[in-house]
């Protein structure tokens, strides 16, 4: 009780110190962001970033909103085309779309067309533009080389030939790979590969596009107060509104403004007075005022109009062990026991619920997860005997006679960051081992990581897609940092099975090999494991129709709203 008359003093006040007023809004869906720097379809890598570029793009594909397990529809493709004989082939038809307007266009009506998507992702492979998605288009026929004339001094010629990559006429495209890949279809439901008129970047330049996108999504961007908010409003040449009855009980909401703000108890209070219809995750801090464990969320909180949604996620947290560290890297017993040594029950009870313990390098609810439990799961008596094995017994270092001291390297100074590590560090103590923490900005955190000078260091990795495979690359050699390989693992045998599991047409095939890959890597452990996260979404009951969603960029074209009468 004392926590919930916390709440209800904090918000009064917050409420009254902003004059909140809500009428004549009633249409207009409010979200909490943090900062946002780009708009640029080529620099798509945050998620953050993505969720704003998804109301304003379209790509070829999407996700079905309803359908689980994931399925693909189309976007601005008619149809979802099915891979030519050569398993290399794709030729997608246009559905007719038109760009939001745009000074760009010089006051006329534009029609996507298929070479905007040519256009679009060689800016992708453009070395001088330096944007953050080439890897989905490279295995595209003739692209590396495109990629390789734009590193020149010259400027980029985007007029050059690329063979894979075809604009047959205005609403056709063909796309040929060099290596079969099951996972192309995924890469194109993201941003990266959204179409870019050419007329955008002769308008507002190259670098310009970053304030200034220019797309044929369901929302076009009104205003961009940088550190403040962002308003999209709805973009009626979309083509998913045709037959949108605008008199119906039931609409879209006609304005979306992401409102910037870092502070998660801010947004919380926020939530709570009505400033916000959305709330991605509960801060850890306020789990306890938010869920009662008998009925869910707690009264306090349904009673303001709020509703709670759950859902496993593919997000992933593991403290990753660099495998050029002279310490850690030749030493697997070593690594064995560190994770021996990972209490998952008090990890999970320092998160209150919100997290899961790892028994693979995936969640295990995503297909052909290993299910088996994890190797080196919580056990501390093996994870003794393994630090004695290791040579050093007890958590000794025989060089020093003293105990064995590891550094994590975290990429912020927040409460929660700290706080878990100095958990983890408890969790070694237990077999003698000193953990010590060492805190930079993330920029440094992953400059230490890119020049291989991090020994271990807390890292999270999201999956673009629904396929284990976005896991899985976390462990090849080719991928070794700056890639997303950050401890630098490298097995050829883990390369080996990969390569055969993304060009496989075999389903049984393909899940032999991710079985093995897993087995591989959670006997080398090359990370120290934490765990894969649960999303409590706190939602305002005005908003309708909405469902979690493991890809939820753009979701909110989704949602509708009762008009007020």
């Amino acid at each position: 009780m004392r926590g919930g008359a916390l709440l209800r003093g904090l918000a009064a006040a917050l409420c009254l110190a902003a004059g909140i007023a809500r009428a004549g809004e009633d249409l207009t869906f409010r979200r909490a962001q943090p900062s946002l720097n780009t708009l640029d379809p080529a620099f798509g890598s945050d998620t953050s970033v993505n969720g704003a570029m998804s109301l304003i793009f379209q790509p070829l594909l999407e996700y079905d909103y309803e359908a689980r397990p994931y399925t693909l529809i189309p976007g601005a493709a008619e149809a979802v085309p099915t891979v030519e004989p050569d398993g290399k082939t794709y030729v997608f038809r246009l559905r007719e779309a038109w760009y939001a307007d745009d000074p760009c266009f010089g006051g006329k009506r534009r029609q996507v067309k298929a070479q905007d998507f040519v256009y679009g992702w060689k800016r992708l492979a453009d070395r001088k533009l330096g944007g953050s998605g080439e890897w989905l288009i490279a295995n595209i026929k003739g692209m590396a080389a495109f990629a390789e004339a734009s590193s020149g001094e010259a400027p980029t010629d985007y007029a050059m030939d690329v063979p894979g990559l075809r604009a047959l006429d205005d609403r056709t495209l063909r796309v040929e790979l060099e290596r079969p890949s099951n996972q192309f279809l995924w890469f194109l439901t993201m941003c990266y590969t959204a179409p870019v008129p050419p007329e955008a970047v002769a308008h507002y330049g190259q670098r310009g596009l970053t304030e200034h996108p220019v797309g044929a999504g369901p929302y076009r961007l009104r205003s961009w107060w940088r550190g403040y908010e962002m308003v999209f409003d709805r973009n009626p040449e979309w083509h998913g509104w045709a037959g949108l009855d605008p008199d119906a009980e039931e609409v879209p909401f006609e304005t979306i403004r992401y409102l910037i703000v870092k502070d998660a108890s801010t947004q919380w209070l926020m939530l709570l007075t009505g400033q916000l219809d959305f709330l991605e995750q509960i801060d850890r801090n306020n789990m306890e005022i938010a869920i009662d464990p008998e009925t869910g969320l707690s009264p306090d909180i349904q009673a303001r109009g709020i509703r709670l949604f759950t859902d496993a996620t593919l997000k992933v947290y593991y403290i990753g062990i660099n495998m050029d560290d002279p310490v850690l890297g030749t030493n697997k017993p070593l690594r064995q026991a560190l994770n021996a040594a990972f209490d998952t029950a008090r990890w999970e009870t320092y998160y209150r619920g919100r997290v899961k313990a790892l028994d693979t390098v995936a969640p295990s609810h995503l297909k052909d997860a290993s299910q088996k439990p994890f190797p080196y799961a919580f056990d501390l008596e093996k994870a003794r005997a393994l630090i004695a094995e290791a040579g050093y017994p007890g958590g000794i270092d025989p060089r020093t006679g003293d105990p064995l001291r590891l550094t994590v390297e975290i990429g912020s100074a927040t409460q929660d960051a700290t706080e878990s590590m100095e958990l983890v560090a408890s969790f070694l103590a237990a077999i003698g081992v000193k953990l010590e923490i060492s805190v930079n900005t993330w920029q440094a955190l992953l400059e230490k990581i890119r020049i291989r000078r991090a020994q271990m260091f807390l890292m999270g990795w999201v999956g673009d897609y629904p396929d284990l495979e976005t896991f899985m690359q976390l462990f090849l050699s080719r991928n070794q940092s700056p890639g997303p390989n950050r401890s630098n693992y490298v097995n050829p045998e883990v390369d080996r099975l990969y390569d055969i599991a993304v060009a496989s047409r075999d389903p049984a095939e393909i899940s032999r090999c991710w079985a093995r890959i897993q087995e591989i890597v959670l006997e080398d452990c090359p990370w120290l494991m934490l765990h894969y996260a649960l999303d409590f979404s706190l939602v305002n009951r005005r908003v309708l129709h909405y469902r979690p969603h493991n890809f939820p960029y753009g979701m909110e074209k989704h949602y509708r709203v009762k008009r007020q009468r």
